[in-house]
């Protein structure tokens, strides 16, 4: 597309001059729109555009001192960039170059603002134009703009302004413009985008935001490559001078040295001389010169120019003092690396680092070069040293890189130089510490590389300057690294060896008694290097030495595993203790390092400033001892031990003597703790048992003399821990201390019982009962205490009964060692559960030993032993398998109701019983029972504990009989209840009240059959008393009478009535006595027997269930009812008899038509109408008959009517039975009256019924007086 007609003409050199030289007015409209006009000039216009700068339009603009730039800026903007100054248009479009010399304001304005202008934009760059800034990315202000820029620029345009000013056709001769120099920028480097003396003045502008990281960083290597390869230019001074035709003298300032003489001897150096040029005189040449020679000007004079450039910059370089490689400008650029690593090493991790083989140059260090800290040197050495080290934590790429340049020698050379030099006490601002610091972290990264490792290993000397880095107090990074370094290389082997020979532990102890748990995080300070106050380094010095021992011994946590070094373990053990040394698995071990600077006394540690300084002592010792080869040894660490802890008894990493003063404390190994001191105790027990009568324990475990720390990692196969013990101690004392610590620890922790589950881990308890010290001291109580806590796990249990022994040895000692009795009957009472214990009470004499407890003949025993005696004994006897014979064994010796007492419980009931004089229905004790039985008690144990002293396992058993119940061996005795005694007090609480009912029964009907096989005069002086007590319980107990039908002895007694009728006929005798007397004399024991048959079945018959079982028959078996119906004949059985068939047949028993059918059938209701009929004898002639007196025939009447009523009330045979009555005239003159008519006129005693009649009569009652008693033919029941 053609250039615009106007645009062709105001871009011609009539006008484009003219417009550019409009902006020298000053005027700010003009300058504005000169500078529009221009912009507007050359857009799109390419011509224009590359001859800009020949207006002299740049020099213009920024010679205007006017604040209102943007015209200006926007001009800049669009054509800074694209011109031809260099002379040729392939200058203008040349992106290679930097901006400096790409730009025509290059040489003009600082890189900044062109970085500005470019990047930022015309806006930006106005307002930074007339703004103040020193930072590192712009420098720029006022009085540089108007004490450089526009003071130089004037200069340079000479005193064309006035001419313009004079003549307005005037045009301005283009000439280039020497550099403008800045002295605010004298000593600074710009890179990509940052002054780098700005960047790395972190004072002034800490964590100043850095962007374009990666660009940034390769900026600064290619600037720090241009840097190292400068080379001085390869024009002399002289051929500079010369071809800007000048000589030193006529550039000169006035100050400068005079030529030194002809006659002087002194040659003169040109370079010194050319720092004294004037560089106003300097530029007005190269103006001149530039000017003649410039390619717009002069075609033919390109080369000259070029020359006369070269000359130019040549001079300026010289008088700069920039000729070949600077050190401050390497420096910057090191420390422009280091920042950038420093800040966003994060970002660079990707990104392998591409400077190693200029880094490694700068860090290499001759080995006679000797000034290489000067202060020249060390400041480019310190850089370099941390760019290693910030390369290689920034990303492992770097790390291996480094190492496969060979920069581990470098590194390792330059460390051991500084360490030559650097001393303890060396502050940390020394270059030589600085070095030392950096290189360290370096090797702390580079550590974590097996590669690294192996070369670190193999150059000599450098472990040893590693370990001595740790005790740089004031370099405090250094120790911080270096302790990282050793925690690294402590995963190989043959490292953590090499650490040790170089003396590691010696460097590291001191360190950990250095922390201060009272030092807190706020005291830190944010600032480069330490980055903390001097205890807060301290104290991570002392958490890093930790970690750095416990990765050098294997002794660390499983989550970072090393190798395990038994050399640096054991000695860690003795030098820390076993329990310090096991803390060291925490990373941060804080508890280890908190307790290691305080003074504590618990049962796993005792630490105090005694053994602080002990230690101390020992290290520095052994910092001053080398072996032959100038290494250490750890031999004497192996076995050390501390003096103020030699007297402590140790076992299983606890003090016995605090943890006893201590039960409370929670050990961090219970269990190991546990079976250490199992093995312990039977270690001391199988030595006394070896060595009789020697007090002391000897062996490996303990010495009179010296005492060692130990710690096994097989608890099970060794006594672990180590015996601290003096002169005084003996075996009761550490066999006391042993027990009470089992004790506590089984009392804290019940569960580890199970370590102790097994027989011979038990034997070593009972062993102590048999020692011949236990018993002068209280060894055999605090083992009884220890067996006692073991009984709550029922393995222990098991493991305790299995051996025979051990269950007599605990009964022999309720005899023999009274002191210990409370202890033994608690174990025996957790062990009577089992069937072993209740075998050996019975079998083998221990209830004896348990009654003597119970029953002290002479001894004050307290009550709650006697009590733990008796409840013993009441759990043996509820024992499952063998209880029943323990019972047996104590009915020998103690009355039923005793030992049903005991059965009971509880014993402090069992021991009031024994006490008091006591007469019931289940219990006779008197004191001189008491006292008997305690005698005979006593001896029998006395005796049976010497035979069993002698080692014979007796077979023991009790006489038949013992004395406690001589007195009452005669007395009937039914279920434990005296039988006499319970006719007295029929109402007297039973504790068993159906086992009584059923001995009654049994021994009833066994009393009954022997009367009916007996040759002898028969005596039924015992079934009377039975069948009273029958009576008498069931009337009390009136339930009880279900449970007689539910055993099935309703026809056993039906069975003996019926067997008692078939011996005697109906009584047919008709002289009937009034007097009662001679009715009770003129009776057979065969009739009293067969009428206590009858009482018994009389007081069923209420029951129900006993109704209905009298009801049943079978083939072979006695019908009731006819039964019944005999026995109404029976001289004092009648109205027993009619009673009874009034019960059976009541409405509610479903047998009752049964009954019925058996009256019909024997006919009942005829004898019962006759027993009526008045008209066979009337009132006389039924008591002659009957053997009634008055009364009695007046009962029977109303029993025979309520029993005819009955049988006519209801059920399968009523309509028969009412027909048999109805055709009776007997019947039709009863059945309207009243019953009571026919009661005799003592209407009380009548209106009670039978039972009143029964109970107020003196013929006939239910509770016969007892017979009087006869030990010749009365035998006992059993």
């Amino acid at each position: 597309m053609p250039t615009p007609r106007v645009k062709r003409i105001l871009s011609s050199p009539r006008c484009l001059p003219h417009i550019a030289q409009a902006m020298l007015s000053g005027e700010p409209t003009i300058v504005e729109a000169s500078a529009a006009l221009l912009k507007a000039i050359v857009t799109r216009n390419p011509k224009a555009m590359i001859r800009l700068y020949s207006t002299g339009a740049f020099y213009f603009a920024l010679a205007y001192p006017g604040s209102n730039l943007l015209s200006i800026s926007q001009l800049f903007s669009v054509t800074h960039a694209y011109q031809a100054f260099h002379g040729g248009e392939e200058a203008a479009v040349s992106s290679s170059l930097p901006w400096a010399k790409r730009s025509v304001l290059g040489g003009l304005l600082p890189e900044s603002l062109l970085y500005v202008l470019e990047r930022s934009g015309p806006v930006s760059f106005a307002a930074a134009m007339v703004s103040d800034s020193d930072t590192p990315e712009i420098i720029w202000t006022h009085k540089m703009r108007a004490e450089n820029l526009i003071r130089q620029v004037l200069q340079h345009l000479g005193d064309f302004p006035q001419k313009l000013s004079q003549h307005c056709h005037s045009l301005y001769d283009y000439a280039p413009m020497p550099p403008v120099t800045y002295a605010e920028l004298k000593d600074e480097m710009w890179c990509h985008r940052y002054y780098l003396r700005n960047l790395c003045d972190e004072i002034r502008f800490p964590n100043w935001p850095i962007v374009e990281h990666v660009e940034f960083l390769q900026s600064l290597l290619v600037m720090w490559r241009e840097e190292l390869t400068r080379r001085p230019m390869d024009l002399s001074e002289e051929e500079a001078c010369r071809i800007l035709e000048i000589s030193i003298e006529e550039v000169s300032r006035d100050d400068a040295p005079k030529k030194p003489s002809a006659e002087s001897n002194e040659i003169p150096n040109i370079s010194k001389q050319i720092e004294y040029i004037d560089e106003e005189k300097l530029k007005r040449q190269y103006r001149k010169l530039a000017m003649k020679y410039h390619p717009d000007k002069n075609p033919e004079g390109r080369e000259k120019f070029l020359a006369v450039q070269k000359a130019y910059e040549c001079l300026q370089v010289t008088m700069q003092g920039l000729q070949g490689p600077q050190n401050w400008r390497l420096l910057l650029l090191l420390k422009g690396q280091c920042i950038l690593y420093r800040r966003y090493g994060n970002v660079l991790m990707p990104f392998k680092y591409a400077g190693y083989p200029m880094l490694l140059n700068a860090i290499t260090v001759a080995d006679d070069d000797n000034n290489f800290l000067s202060s020249d040197r060390a400041p480019l050495l310190v850089a370099a040293s941390e760019l290693v080290w910030l390369t290689c934590e920034s990303s492992s790429l770097n790390g291996e890189q480094l190492v496969r340049d060979g920069g581990i020698p470098l590194l390792a050379t330059l460390l051991s130089r500084c360490m030559s030099v650097v001393q303890p006490t060396t502050p940390a601002s020394e270059p030589s510490a600085t070095i030392v610091a950096n290189i360290m972290q370096t090797f702390s990264v580079l550590s974590q590389f097996e590669s690294a490792r192996t070369e670190m290993l193999e150059f000599s000397g450098l472990v040893e300057d590693i370990v001595h880095c740790t005790e740089l107090e004031l370099v405090a990074t250094a120790t911080d690294a270096a302790l990282r370094t050793i925690s690294h290389v402590s995963v190989s082997s043959e490292f953590q060896n090499a650490l040790l020979k170089a003396g590691v532990l010696w460097y590291l102890m001191p360190l950990l008694l250095q922390y201060d748990s009272t030092a807190e995080e706020s005291d830190k300070i944010d600032a480069h290097g330490v980055g903390t106050s001097v205890q807060i380094a301290k104290n991570l010095h002392a958490v890093q030495a930790s970690f750095a021992l416990s990765r050098l011994s294997g002794l660390g946590s499983r989550e970072t595993p090393t190798p395990y070094n038994q050399a640096a373990a054991d000695a860690l053990r003795a030098l820390l203790t076993p329990k310090l040394a096991s803390l060291l698995k925490d990373k941060l071990a804080k508890d280890l390092l908190s307790t290691l600077n305080s003074n504590l006394e618990s049962p796993e540690i005792i630490w105090n400033s005694s053994t602080r300084s002990e230690l101390l002592k020992f290290v520095e010792e052994q910092r001053a001892i080398l072996s032959h080869d100038g290494s250490f040894d750890l031999k004497d660490a192996h076995s050390f031990v501390y003096e103020a802890l030699s007297k402590e008894l140790y076992i299983g990493n606890v003090y016995l003597r605090v943890y006893n003063d201590q039960p409370d404390f929670e050990t961090t190994e219970p269990e190991d703790f546990c079976l250490a001191l199992v093995n312990f105790i039977s270690h001391l027990v199988h030595n006394a048992q070896a060595e009789s009568g020697d007090t002391h324990v000897n062996g490996d475990v303990t010495t009179e003399s010296s005492l060692k720390q130990q710690s096994s990692e097989d608890s099970s196969a060794s006594v672990e821990g180590e015996i601290k013990e003096t002169e005084e101690f003996d075996l009761i004392k550490n066999l006391r201390y042993g027990l009470k610590s089992l004790q506590h620890l089984l009392t804290k922790n019940p569960n580890l019982a199970s370590v102790l589950s097994t027989k011979e881990k038990l034997l070593p308890l009972f062993e102590c009962f048999s020692l011949p010290v236990a018993s002068a001291s209280n060894i055999t109580q605090i083992c009884l205490s220890v067996l006692s806590r073991l009984t709550t796990y029922a393995p222990c249990l098991e493991a305790m009964v299995a051996d025979g022994s051990s269950l007599l040895i605990l009964l022999q000692m309720l005899h023999s060692t009274p002191s210990c009795r409370e202890g033994a009957l608690h174990v025996l009472y957790a062990l009577a559960s089992t069937p072993e214990l209740a075998w050996a009470a019975a079998k083998h004499g221990g209830v004896v030993f348990i009654l003597e407890v119970l029953l002290p003949i002479k001894e004050e025993i307290p009550l709650q032993q006697r009590a733990a005696a008796a409840s013993l004994l009441g759990k043996l006897v509820g024992q499952m398998m063998h209880g029943p014979r323990v019972a047996i064994t104590l009915a020998r010796f103690l009355p039923d109701g005793l030992v049903s007492i005991i059965r009971d419980g509880p014993g402090e009931a069992v021991v009031n019983a024994l006490e008091q004089t006591t007469e019931t229905p289940e219990l006779v004790w008197t004191p001189a029972m008491a006292a008997s039985l305690s005698a005979q008690i006593a001896t029998m144990a006395s005796d049976l504990y010497r035979e069993q002293v002698k080692g014979h396992v007796v077979d023991w058993d009790v006489p038949e009989q013992a004395s406690g119940q001589q007195e009452m061996k005669d007395e009937p005795q039914v279920g434990g209840i005296y039988v006499r005694l319970f006719l007295k007090d029929p109402k007297f609480p039973l504790r068993n009240p159906k086992r009584f009912l059923e001995g009654l029964l049994d021994q009833y009907l066994t009393s009954i059959a022997a009367t009916h096989y007996d040759s002898q005069a028969v005596h039924a002086e015992l079934p009377l008393l039975l069948s009273a007590a029958l009576v008498s319980l069931l009337r009390v107990y009136p339930a009880l009478a279900d449970h007689v039908g539910y055993l099935g002895y309703v026809p056993k007694l039906v069975s003996a009535v019926a067997y008692e009728a078939s011996r005697e006929s109906m009584a047919t005798e008709t002289c009937v006595s009034e007097d009662t007397s001679s009715l009770q004399t003129s009776q057979t024991p065969q009739e009293r027997i067969r009428l206590s048959c009858l009482r018994v079945l009389h007081q069923l018959a209420g029951s129900t269930t006993c109704a209905e079982a009298m009801a049943a028959t079978s083939v072979g078996t006695p019908q009731v009812v006819p039964l019944l119906m005999k026995a109404i004949g029976w001289q004092g059985g009648s109205i027993l008899a009619l009673e009874t068939l009034k019960r059976l047949v009541v409405a509610g028993n479903r047998a009752r038509d049964a009954l019925v059918a058996q009256g019909l059938k024997v006919g009942l209701v005829e004898v019962l109408l006759g027993l009526l009929d008045w008209r066979a004898g009337g009132r006389n002639g039924l008591c002659s008959q009957m053997n009634w007196n008055e009364s009695e025939a007046s009962i029977g009447r109303v029993l025979a009517i309520e029993v005819l009523h009955a049988f006519a009330t209801e059920g399968a045979y009523c309509t028969k039975v009412r027909d048999i009555l109805n055709a009776s005239d007997v019947w039709n003159a009863y059945k309207d009256q009243r019953h009571d008519l026919f009661l005799p006129s003592n209407a009380q005693t009548s209106a009670a019924g039978v039972a009143g009649l029964i109970e107020s009569s003196s013929t006939l009652t239910y509770a016969l007086p007892a017979p009087p008693t006869q030990p010749s033919q009365t035998k006992s029941p059993t």
